[in-house]
């Protein structure tokens, strides 16, 4: 991986991470350190698959590991040798039916209540405005909270640098800016003279831990409040819940509504931050879509790669 880079620094550690742990199963069935990457096949794959569903991994999961697996097989020169998703008996990310699970989950306030100002005002950043929690601990009104209609997102905030605008669409969002904003006001700049939601005594990372650690004995939801943000983002352009609340299939709609749907879609990737392309990120939070062109050329590459190699 030092040699192959690919993707943003944060792509890259979850990449690493996500590898360490397929070498830490494969080592608890007996591989040993002699065993050589370059001779990764489809045993090892299906063994894996094996453990991780024993596991209980949601499918998801399992998808994503397999991506780093595909992209580790590549660079070693072994994509020939190892089995497509359906093979493995694993659906494709853009057909996948698990994503239309309703993950929507609101604040209890009087669980809310247990946690310091600091950790109160993230979760409700991510509740009003669909953010993660490392854009709601980085937030500073002073920058995101300067137009009428929208809040922005600097790059350094987000997910692989992506910085973003997100719509105010309610009274209680401005109304929550407002408590943000003052509560920012009291309290004392960091050393570079910025103020965020991370105590002025910590740096981001100790409080990140701090903030999951408490929220969780709290049993306060964290990424389930993007769902619930999602849901009302999509219902206000639609005018009705997502397939993930019990709606239509987007492919049973009528074609007034498909278009809606394939609009607030469009509003959705970019207001949750996604990567361009990952319409399946986006039907992980408001049901499936007929969006499947991106995944249908990437298996298109695959298979030709395969072929390649085998020829």
């Amino acid at each position: 991986m030092k040699e192959k880079r690919g993707g943003s620094p944060d792509r890259q550690k979850v990449r690493h991470a996500s590898l360490m742990r397929s070498i830490r199963q494969l080592q608890a069935r007996g591989y040993d350190e002699r065993w050589d990457i370059y001779k990764l096949r489809k045993n090892e794959l299906h063994r894996l698959v094996h453990d991780w569903r024993s596991a209980g991994l949601n499918i998801r999961t399992i998808v994503n590991h397999l991506v780093n697996l595909g992209w580790l097989a590549d660079k070693v020169g072994r994509l020939d040798r190892i089995p497509s998703n359906s093979d493995l008996g694993i659906k494709s990310r853009g057909n996948m039916t698990e994503p239309d699970r309703d993950r929507a989950r609101e604040i209890d306030y009087g669980r809310l209540g247990k946690l310091a100002i600091h950790a109160q005002l993230v979760i409700e950043l991510r509740r009003e405005f669909g953010l993660r929690a490392a854009e709601a601990m980085k937030f500073q009104p002073e920058y995101a909270a300067c137009e009428t209609e929208w809040i922005r997102l600097a790059g350094s905030w987000c997910q692989g640098g992506r910085s973003r605008k997100i719509r105010i669409t309610t009274d209680r969002k401005r109304d929550l800016l407002d408590r943000v904003s003052l509560f920012q006001e009291s309290q004392p700049p960091n050393r570079y003279g910025e103020r965020s939601m991370i105590p002025v005594n910590m740096t981001f990372r100790p409080y990140g831990k701090e903030y999951i650690r408490t929220r969780f004995a709290a049993s306060v939801p964290g990424n389930e409040l993007r769902y619930v943000w999602a849901h009302e983002r999509l219902e206000m352009v639609m005018g009705h819940p997502p397939t993930t609340a019990g709606s239509p299939e987007n492919s049973e709609l009528p074609d007034h509504e498909r278009s809606l749907w394939n609009q607030a879609s469009s509003i959705l990737i970019h207001e949750l931050g996604t990567a361009e392309g990952r319409e399946d990120s986006v039907a992980i939070y408001i049901g499936s879509s007929n969006l499947t062109v991106q995944y249908q050329k990437l298996n298109e590459w695959l298979r030709t790669r395969r072929n390649i190699r085998s020829g």
